[in-house]
């Protein structure tokens, strides 16, 4: 028979038992909100595992890997994002990110030289406004229609810019937005200019000679060499002809070996008063013959250069020179400078060239007069080549010219 005392012994110890029990819950309890409000703060490091496989121990457990795997999928976002800021500020061309209704929401340093803009004053403003580009929403359009990219060149301010427009999604496959690449393409028009302006020109140069020698060469053999006095006077017209497109074949070869850099450099200290007084020799019955002089005022005695080049240089700006000065002459001067170890100077007092032309003298087959150059034998190269060689040197060129006054070619030698 149980007792009271027993009964009120069993009672205690129960209300002990969930005393204790209490306890140890609601200690546990406090662990857990601990626990959980560390990770609320962003504390992803913080762990907490206990004894057992089930209740309490079993949920801090589970919590704890779970702050472990998000922490590794944050870091390994963050380094995503990381490498795509790198990327995006490495990138030579402009990214714009926009949403779907074609608002900016993200460009990069790029973007903002190729169209003159900032990110910070253009994010959040509609594409369309934002760049002031008619089209850019037509192509977003279209690319999202096709839903693959799109391409479109723009012209802006004098400037050729690529664009390429891919769209993206979201949620459920629903359009989202669209990234613009844009590519600044000016300097690569330019060299497609160049280049088939080179060919036509080319094709001009040697049309030119090649169709006077075969005119020529018909007449002869239609009776010409009849007349002692029209046979001279045609063939010396092929012979200035044939001469003439050989020199533009040979100034061709030569450019071509210089661009290709298959002209060797080999710089040493060389007498520029010497290299001049050899120039000059090779000039002084030409210069004469139209009554010009011919001056020095070498201060520089030695430079480092290659003297063979040097010559080229010297004798492609006296040769032009002469031919567009029709009385005064032509000096030379060299002086040292600051950071330069001369200036070597070559001016004559001839016709002189435009303003508007100056930036253009040194492009193949540019001249400013056209027909007084092909009645002189020019072939419009002599300038590429002299610039080239000063280029292929590690020196800088710079020309100034007043109409009617003269030329002046500047040679900052190093």
């Amino acid at each position: 028979m149980i007792t009271l005392e027993f009964a009120l012994f069993i009672i205690l110890v129960a209300v002990v038992y969930i005393a204790v029990r209490g306890l140890f819950t609601f200690r546990r309890l406090r662990e857990l909100g601990g626990f959980i409000e560390e990770l609320a703060k962003g504390n992803l490091e913080k762990r907490l595992y206990l004894k057992g496989k089930h209740g309490f121990p079993r949920i801090m457990t589970n919590l704890s890997i779970l702050a472990a795997n998000l922490q590794d999928r944050i870091k390994e976002a963050e380094e995503l994002r990381r490498r795509m800021d790198v990327l995006m500020k490495s990138t030579p061309d402009g990214i714009i990110l926009v949403d779907s209704k074609n608002r900016i929401k993200t460009v990069n340093p790029s973007l903002e030289g190729i169209f003159n803009v900032k990110g910070a004053g253009i994010s959040g403003r509609r594409l369309a406004e934002a760049l002031n580009v008619t089209g850019l929403n037509k192509l977003i359009g279209n690319a999202r229609e096709n839903g693959a990219g799109k391409s479109e060149i723009f012209t802006i301010d004098s400037k050729y810019i690529s664009v390429s427009a891919f769209p993206f999604s979201g949620p459920q496959e629903h359009y989202a937005g669209s990234v613009l690449v844009a590519r600044d393409i000016t300097a690569e028009k330019r060299i497609d200019e160049i280049r088939r302006d080179f060919v036509a020109n080319v094709s001009h140069e040697l049309k030119t000679p090649v169709t006077a020698i075969k005119g020529f060469a018909e007449t002869l053999l239609d009776g010409a060499l009849d007349n002692r006095e029209d046979s001279v006077r045609f063939l010396n017209t092929i012979k200035f002809q044939s001469e003439r497109m050989e020199q533009l074949i040979k100034d061709l070869i030569v450019l071509s070996k210089i661009e290709f850099g298959a002209v060797p450099i080999e710089k040493k200290a060389v007498s520029l008063p010497g290299i001049v007084d050899n120039v000059f020799s090779l000039f002084e019955e030409k210069a004469s013959s139209k009554g010009l002089y011919l001056k020095k005022d070498i201060e520089c005695d030695s430079i480092d250069a290659d003297p063979e080049r040097l010559m080229q240089i010297l004798v492609n700006l006296l040769d032009n020179a002469i031919k567009y000065t029709d009385s005064g002459g032509l000096i030379i001067r060299a002086r040292e400078a600051d950071n330069w170890q001369c200036v070597l100077t070559v001016s004559d007092t001839g016709i002189g060239v435009p303003k508007k032309y100056i930036s253009r003298l040194g492009e193949r087959f540019f001249r400013v007069d056209p027909s007084r150059s092909r009645e002189l034998g020019g072939t419009g190269l002599g300038l590429a080549i002299v610039k080239h060689l000063i280029l292929a040197q590690g020196w800088k060129m710079h020309i100034d010219s007043d109409l009617g006054k003269g030329t002046s070619v500047r040679i900052y030698i190093k």
